[in-house]
């Protein structure tokens, strides 16, 4: 060791007294470029990268190293680095054209029809012959819309002198496109005359074939594709997957038997296996043979298809597992995160599955997938204008696609634009898209715009798609609470809750009804009967207000006290406690009842967070605001105290009292994202900072749970006025101050009217 540890002392001791042996700028950068070629011809495409970038350093002007950059980047799936870096080389050298076709097919690929056509021609002025340019051309002009010159195009350019099979596989599609079938069929023949061993060709031929429900036909061309590959395991597997697709199983077998004893090491026969598998239905069929190709070779695509079925097979734990296994094998793995983040959001995690989208989001945020996955997030998180943000940009790029659309549609739905929102439900259903969100929303929309007979509409078509769903029997309800058929809507909420015993917004409706359907008595005894089937805190909390209202108060808040025990976040069972309290005349006795535990127990949160709200109930904000901090102390992600301090802190209006309490109360949000008070805790932060559209979402979300609440319309009335919206906020008002139950801020909302309705009255 010490030998060895000499000698690099005198080579380092060398270095330093040695003058004129430092290199010289070209030469380090010959030597970083010599070094990304071999990193990238070993396959180490990262180190490639990062060597080609030390050599920008020094030249950052170079299109050649610009270029090569570009090429390493995409092969790492960094398209948008990789496009700057083309974009780069070509300002910095404008008659490079090397960088200008990767731009141009890119461009192309990316659906962006009319650069991707410029750039095309700033190449053809460069070099008229260039033939990629000019076939990019043609097919920008036919993808455009000026498809009678893109096809013009390339059929100049089949008579060239040596037409590529690209140009007749294009040329082959357009025709297809337009109708022209024999066209393509007489340009196959000329084309597999000339390119002998082109599999696509035929497979194309193959493919016209089987349209023009000639099987014969189909069937030879395929089997010619596949003979003409000698034994190539691609195109055995796209002919295997021809008899398959036309129900040609033993044909389909024993190309497969053949294709597994002649490919042992490739899993592609294994993952056409997992896919007719998945199509017959067969999950345990497709996840083994998706397992054995993994077993040969651990891909991304095949993680991601066996998470897929996973996902199926109701076991998301282990496809999240591998979700996660797959992003740290390859960050760069979108669809995986894409897919991980669905997981997180069933989950009620928006916070995490954006953490996941991250890096997607940054790279591709136009992608539709992304898009409607992480604007979901968004939606829980409360952020609303960031997810509109988000699909309206993806939209730009995608506007015929539907998952978009019917994101957007919800979108609007939650900021209220129920007027938009059926607008945007219409488009969906006139193209047939016919899925329970959509038709749910539709049917939702239509109601608050008065629209019965739409909505009537809607509701069958639910009937239809999703019968005996919740979507589908709350749609049900509340078309017959809008026609003020209280005893008709009765026998769908209680089928709602035989199915859903566990649904929130199912057994509130169920007892507001039952009472006077069926009575209190045997309403009770129902709901007891519902809480041993599914034992949750909404349903002891449900259960706690009917006992009340029999008589039974020692009950009711012995079933407060076991909700409180089932969720000991929940922020609306304290909210009932403290209630209960002060309604029975109890709030200095139950003060005095949780000090007493809280002595014993200093970490009792939920006795902490019980003095704090009973404080606050009785107007100490002071006391309360130290009882609420003392909780965070020890949890800062506590939900319920995040979500109280944050309402304390926003009544003040400060800016640095509305900076933190929307910190709190996006604590509240992630830990509690369907909680109908968080929600309107968080848009009564934004309405504070004048966030009206934002606040509106959230008001809106809340009323999705809590329909009738008057404080939840005055605020959604508050947040409706600043955006302007007067008529709206005047109605919401009205509804708000037609409920028989008592608000502390009905006087502002009399006063708020009073100016709206002066205000509109001057109009």
């Amino acid at each position: 060791m010490k030998r060895h540890l000499l000698a690099i002392l005198v080579v380092v001791v060398a270095t330093m007294v040695v003058p004129g042996c430092s290199k010289s700028p070209e030469e380090k950068r010959n030597a970083y470029l010599e070094s990304a070629r071999s990193y990238e011809n070993e396959g180490k495409l990262a180190e490639a990268a990062i060597q080609y970038q030390n050599a920008l350093q020094i030249a950052p002007d170079d299109a050649a190293t610009l270029v090569s950059l570009g090429e390493v980047q995409l092969k790492l799936n960094r398209p948008q680095e990789a496009y700057a870096s083309f974009a780069k080389a070509a300002k910095t050298d404008p008659k490079n054209v090397k960088s200008r076709e990767y731009m141009a097919s890119m461009l192309l690929l990316s659906k962006r029809y009319d650069l991707a056509q410029k750039e095309a021609e700033a190449i053809i002025a460069i070099d008229p012959k260039h033939t990629l340019a000019r076939e990019i051309r043609a097919q920008a002009l036919f993808m455009s819309g000026n498809r009678d010159e893109g096809v013009r195009t390339m059929e100049e350019l089949l008579k060239t002198e040596k037409p590529t099979e690209e140009m007749y596989l294009n040329t082959i599609q357009m025709y297809m496109a337009v109708g022209r079938t024999d066209d393509a069929l007489t340009l196959v023949d000329r084309g597999a005359a000339l390119f002998p061993s082109s599999t696509k060709l035929r497979f194309m031929a193959s493919d016209i074939h089987s349209m023009r429900k000639d099987a014969a036909k189909a069937r030879r061309w395929a089997e010619e594709a596949y003979r003409v590959s000698n034994g190539s395991v691609s195109a055995g597997v796209a002919l295997a997957m021809f008899y398959a697709r036309n129900n040609m199983d033993e044909l389909y077998k024993n190309q497969l038997k053949e294709l597994m004893a002649r490919h042992p090491k490739n899993p592609e026969p294994y993952l056409l296996e997992a896919t007719v598998y998945h199509t017959k239905g067969d999950l345990d069929g497709a996840l083994a043979s998706a397992r054995k190709a993994r077993s040969i070779e651990d891909t991304a695509q095949v993680r991601v298809l066996i998470s897929q079925l996973l996902l199926e097979k109701k076991q998301p734990g282990e496809a999240k597992a591998i979700l996660k296994e797959s992003i740290q094998k390859d960050g760069q793995d979108f669809m995986a995160r894409i897919m991980l983040a669905q997981i997180l959001l069933d989950e009620k995690n928006p916070t995490e599955a954006l953490e996941v989208l991250d890096e997607p989001i940054k790279k591709i945020p136009t992608s539709p997938d992304l898009a409607a996955t992480a604007s979901q997030a968004y939606l829980l998180k409360g952020d609303v204008q960031k997810a509109r943000q988000l699909v309206e940009k993806a939209l730009a790029a995608s506007p015929q696609n539907v998952a978009l659309t019917r994101m957007m549609a919800k979108i609007l739905y939650v900021q209220g634009d129920s007027k938009a929102a059926l607008d945007q439900t219409r488009t969906l259903v006139g193209k047939q898209v016919k899925t329970p969100d959509i038709l749910y929303i539709g049917a939702l929309s239509a109601l608050r715009e008065g629209r019965l007979d739409e909505a009537k509409s809607y509701v069958d078509e639910l009937d239809k798609h999703a019968p005996e769903t919740w979507p589908t029997l709350h749609a049900h309800i509340l078309w017959h609470l809008q026609r003020k058929e209280a005893k008709a809507a009765f026998p769908y909420a209680e089928r709602a809750v035989e199915k859903e015993p566990g649904n929130e917004e199912a057994l509130a409706l169920y007892a507001s009804l039952a009472p006077k359907t069926i009575g209190l008595a045997k309403t009770v005894e129902k709901v007891r009967s519902l809480c041993s089937k599914k034992e949750t805190s909404t349903c002891h909390m449900v259960l706690a207000l009917l006992v009340e209202q029999a008589g039974n108060k020692d009950e009711a808040l012995a079933e407060i006290k076991k909700a409180i025990a089932l969720d000991p976040g929940r922020t609306s069972s304290y909210h009932a406690l403290a209630q209960y309290y002060t309604r029975n005349n109890m709030t200095r006795k139950a003060i005095d009842e949780y000090e007493a535990i809280l002595n014993k127990n200093p970490n009792d949160l939920a006795a902490a967070s019980m003095i704090a709200l009973l404080q606050q109930d009785a107007g100490d904000l002071e006391a309360a605001k130290k009882a609420y901090r003392y909780v965070l102390d020890r949890d800062p992600k506590h939900g319920f105290a995040a979500n109280n301090l944050a309402w304390i802190l926003a009544q003040k209006g400060s800016k640095k009292d509305l900076d933190e309490a929307l910190r709190l109360a996006q604590i509240a949000k992630d830990r509690y994202p369907d909680d109908p008070r968080v929600a309107d805790t968080l848009g009564f932060v934004y309405l504070g900072k004048g966030m009206a559209e934002a606040a509106l979402g959230q008001f809106q979300m809340a009323l999705d749970k809590m329909p009738e609440e008057p404080t939840l319309l005055y605020h959604k009335a508050q947040a409706l006025a600043g955006m302007g919206r007067t008529a709206d906020a005047v109605s919401s008002l009205k509804k708000a101050l037609s409920s028989a139950k008592p608000f502390p801020e009905k006087r502002e909302a009399q006063e708020l009217l009073a100016r709206l309705s002066q205000k509109a009255g001057t109009k």
